[in-house]
């Protein structure tokens, strides 16, 4: 711990040093320079010391070492005593494991003299003490140059360290400063002086680099959360440890802690799962494998959700700061503002990091202007307290779970609380309804968001931000997530809640869930919520296989919605009266339908989103119809709409449209492009949308068997069977259309397994397939029967329809291994 000295302790000091030195005060006074009258106030206390004064008479009284350090940190109002002398450098207790790259590499630049100020960054746990502590050792042994190690931890007051660095280096008392002193001490000696927990003291900085200019054959390496900004610094940033040399460290200290520990199948992968948690962070990793004493990997992998509690078990013959994670944490909090503090505090309440737009639009909520808010960011990042990801144009800053946790924590515990979190959900409901756009990246502030609001304030929320949080949930595939927070928001806040839960529960297959949900909003709703409602209930009545109901639905829908006056609804109504037309086989009412919402929603100034999802059904049904130029024309057009909107998962059903009119109209070429553009927007998507992630593999099992690729198609049928059969809804037809088209690819060379196909098909399918699909099923059975034979044909289609889901993924790797004629 660090002790404050008052300005009594000084003139404690010096009085009991002058009595042990056998001078009096008279004799003090002409040795030091100073006047007898002012060695006599600074004995009774009565005048504060000036750190010049105090180095004169520290001189004049010959004072090293320990007293030295004490003397002078005595000098300061408020200042903290270091309890440490520098230690000469000794080997550390245990083995460094990860670093040998980075050992070598700042070896490297320190014995090259390349650079003579090279500065060590890192966050707090990262290991910079650990590697510089191994530098030294492996300098110790050299005779060409000498080496220096100075533990700066205890140190708070720049104005020390020269007298620190100068005490270290062996140079006496002298009234010199002491940047002369070490020049006229050092000359062009090779020294390499290591200092050791330098962010505290960046303003001492100058003094630094002007000792390193002054010594030709010094150079001083540096550990410091933040860079010292001089000129000739070489910055040599730590990064976390690879996985695997994480995982190795873990076992070592894991092996230490409890003797007969060893890395093996049960439980090598509960600890990557441990140092992925932990970011890969040294200290952590650490602290983590003490832990072993006590706790089985699989079990400490299932308690991080909380690591400043369970990351707390350090040695005790660490550093304070390196006996806890929490510990290492607050040590970097002290060295910055009380406004970083601030700012830290509140980003605890952005539960997936934040964008400056995001931060200031708090700040300003809370009587903060913008320029506060970019330097104060400026400290936090400098220290790596907050790290920046680069987001597209912009960046967002993030806290690490355990910083995080920290600033949520040190956020609950303020006064202001409640403002902060208020500031923080108004502005990610104001960025959902109205920009700037949030994505999957902001889901955590999202839900947050709307947990807040829903516990605290569901005015925040009304139906147009409730409409707006559906897309949001449905464009980032969180389906689940997205029905089951506006569900218990809808309780409290705004009615359209429901619908939307309802809309997310439909694309997920829940029909059910979703007619329930709709019922709730027709309870004494508005015209508009009447007309969402039965919207959705029309939709789900028409896929659970009812299309007459379900446009007896829309018709009340339509009622509704021109009674509310909201054109955009209007077009919406004429969107799914196109779907039941589709569904009673009469594609050109279809046609004419889905033309009058795409007119609808342009003249109510619809979202992009909106234009493409009228654009896109627009394309599906002119590729029913057999315009295939047309087809794939519109779904091109609807592609940039809904990748612009966020749809990237619809942006990719549409790529497939275009696909199956390019292999309609002949053009493989264009056909494969189109797949792998949809494949494309595809990668990296997460969330729970697997019903149209499995329409996209359908299709593209399609395309790619009928341009050759007949084991890709196999893969992607084999993948996309399972999430399309997890409900009784049209993704079951889709399936279907899948396996008829492969059965007509196929039937030229296999008519047993393309038999088979068509008999799986009509199995799955629910309604009666459109005129086009009914053609080429027809016409692939026609060709089967006339190879196989009437009775062979029907024994194998009867087999392929009493076919379960494993019997079906079995016959895909079967078209896989037939089709390749092995």
């Amino acid at each position: 711990m660090l002790s404050v000295a008052p300005v009594g302790r000084f003139a404690e000091l010096l009085r009991r040093h002058r009595a042990g030195s056998g001078l009096g005060q008279r004799e003090l006074a002409r040795r030091s320079g100073l006047s007898e009258r002012a060695i006599r106030d600074l004995e009774r206390g009565v005048r504060a010391p000036r750190t010049h004064s105090a180095r004169l008479v520290a001189g004049a009284l010959e004072l090293a070492g320990d007293d030295l350090s004490a003397f002078l940190a005595a000098a300061v109002p408020g200042a903290s005593v270091p309890d440490a002398t520098p230690r000469p450098p000794i080997s550390p207790p245990d083995r460094l494991v990860g670093r040998d790259t980075e050992l070598r590499s700042l070896l490297d630049l320190v014995t090259g003299a390349r650079h003579r100020l090279v500065t060590v960054t890192g966050p707090g746990g990262i290991g910079k003490s650990r590697l510089v502590a191994e530098l030294a050792v492996a300098l110790a042994g050299r005779t060409d140059l000498a080496v220096c190690a100075l533990d700066l931890s205890t140190v708070r007051e720049p104005e020390l360290v020269g007298e620190l660095v100068a005490d270290a280096l062996g140079c006496g008392p002298s009234r010199l400063a002491p940047v002369d002193r070490i020049a006229a001490q050092l000359g062009e000696r090779r020294v390499v002086l290591i200092l050791d927990r330098f962010e505290q003291l960046v303003a001492a900085a100058s003094e630094i680099a002007a000792l390193v200019r002054r010594c030709s054959g010094l150079t001083v390496v540096v550990t410091s959360q933040r860079a010292l900004r001089v000129r000739g610094e070489r910055l040599f940033g730590l990064d976390p440890l690879p996985a695997e040399a994480a995982v190795a460290l873990f076992a070592s200290r894991a092996a230490a802690a409890r003797p007969g520990f060893a890395l093996d199948a049960g439980t090598r992968p509960a600890v990557a799962r441990i140092c992925r948690r932990v970011g890969h962070l040294p200290l952590a990793v650490e602290l983590a494998a003490a832990r072993v004493r006590l706790l089985h990997p699989a079990e400490l992998a299932e308690r991080l959700d909380r690591q400043l509690a369970v990351l707390a078990d350090g040695a005790r013959d660490l550093p304070a700061r390196h006996r806890s994670l929490r510990a290492t944490i607050e040590a970097s909090l002290d060295v910055v503002s009380a406004d970083a503090r601030i700012l830290f505090r509140w980003l605890g309440g952005f539960a997936g990091g934040a964008r400056l737009g995001d931060v200031e639009a708090v700040a300003d909520a809370l009587g903060r202007d913008p320029i506060w808010v970019l330097a104060t960011l400026t400290e936090l990042v400098d220290i790596a307290l907050v790290r920046v990801a680069a987001q597209a144009a912009t960046s967002r800053y993030l806290l690490a779970d355990p910083m995080a946790e920290l600033a949520g924590e040190h956020l609950r515990g303020d006064d202001d609380h409640v403002r902060v979190e208020r500031a923080v959900a108004a502005r990610m409901m104001r960025c959902v309804l109205h920009g700037p756009a949030v994505d999957d990246r902001d889901a955590a502030n999202v839900r947050a968001a709307v947990s807040w609001a829903t516990l605290h304030d569901p005015a925040l929320v009304d139906d147009a931000t409730a409409a707006a949080l559906g897309r949001f949930y449905e464009s980032t595939g969180r389906l689940r997530e997205g029905q089951n927070l506006l569900s218990r928001l809808a309780v409290r806040g705004p009615k359209m809640a429901w619908v939307r839960a309802g809309h997310l529960a439909s694309l997920r297959g829940d029909l059910t869930a979703a007619i329930a949900l709709a019922g709730h909003a027709l309870e004494k709703s508005d015209h508009l919520v009447r007309a969402a409602a039965l919207n959705l209930l029309a939709q789900a009545t028409v896929e659970g296989g009812d299309p007459t109901g379900g446009r007896t639905q829309l018709r009340a829908a339509l009622v509704a919605a021109r009674r509310a006056g909201d054109v955009t609804m209007i077009g919406r109504v004429f969107n799914n009266l196109s779907a039941v037309s589709i569904e009673l086989g009469r594609p050109r009412d279809a046609e004419r339908q889905q033309r009058a919402a795409l007119a609808a929603k342009r003249r109510s100034g619809a979202a992009p989103m909106e234009l493409g999802r009228s654009l896109f059904n627009l394309a599906e049904i002119t590729l029913e119809l057999g315009e295939c130029a047309t087809a794939a024309a519109r779904a091109a057009d609807a592609v940039p709409l809904l990748r612009e909107g966020g749809y990237l998962r619809l942006a990719a059903l549409a790529e497939t449209t275009a696909a199956l009119a390019e292999i309609r109209r002949g053009d493989a070429v264009a056909a494969l492009a189109a797949v792998e553009r949809a494949e494309a927007l595809l990668a990296g998507e997460s969330g729970d949308d697997r019903r149209m992630t499995a329409i996209v593999g359908l299709r593209v099992s399609v395309v790619r068997h009928a341009t050759g690729d007949r084991s890709g198609a196999a893969r992607a049928l084999r993948a996309a069977l399972p999430p399309a059969l997890e409900h009784n809804t049209r993704d079951r037809d889709e399936a279907a259309d899948a396996l008829h088209a492969h059965a007509r690819h196929l039937v030229d060379r296999d008519p047993a397994t393309a038999a088979t196909l068509l008999g799986a098909g009509d199995g799955l399918r629910r309604r009666t397939p459109t005129a086009t699909i009914r053609a080429q099923r027809d016409e692939a059975a026609a060709a089967a029967r006339d190879a196989l034979g009437d009775t062979d044909f029907a024994a194998r289609h009867r087999q392929g329809a009493i076919l379960d889901l494993s019997g079906l993924l079995d016959l895909c790797a079967d078209v896989a291994w037939r089709a390749d004629g092995v």
